[in-house]
């Protein structure tokens, strides 16, 4: 099994209407997803419309990555393969 860091994405251009809940709804379609989270402001409580996912497997990891055009809530996500610490 590859490591948790390894199966991990970067989730961006989210709606801000888009809770935790429904990013993790829309990638569990792709297969078991191990964590998921939108990143909101803490003062603001609005979202900072980006998220990552951590998905349980690399079939689903890759079913996920490797779909062209992820549309949620009319805004089409951008994803890619999330990088390990000090390369962000």
């Amino acid at each position: 099994m590859a490591s948790r860091q390894g199966l991990s994405l970067f989730v961006g251009n989210l709606p801000w209407t888009v809770s935790t809940r429904e990013l993790r709804s829309y990638v569990s379609q792709f297969g078991p997803v191990a964590w998921a989270r939108v990143v909101f402001d803490p003062k603001t409580g609005l979202s900072k419309g980006y998220g990552f996912v951590t998905m349980k497997t690399r079939e689903s990891f890759n079913a996920f990555i490797n779909k062209p055009g992820h549309v949620l809530e009319g805004s089409h996500l951008s994803v890619s393969e999330r990088k390990g610490p000090g390369s962000e």
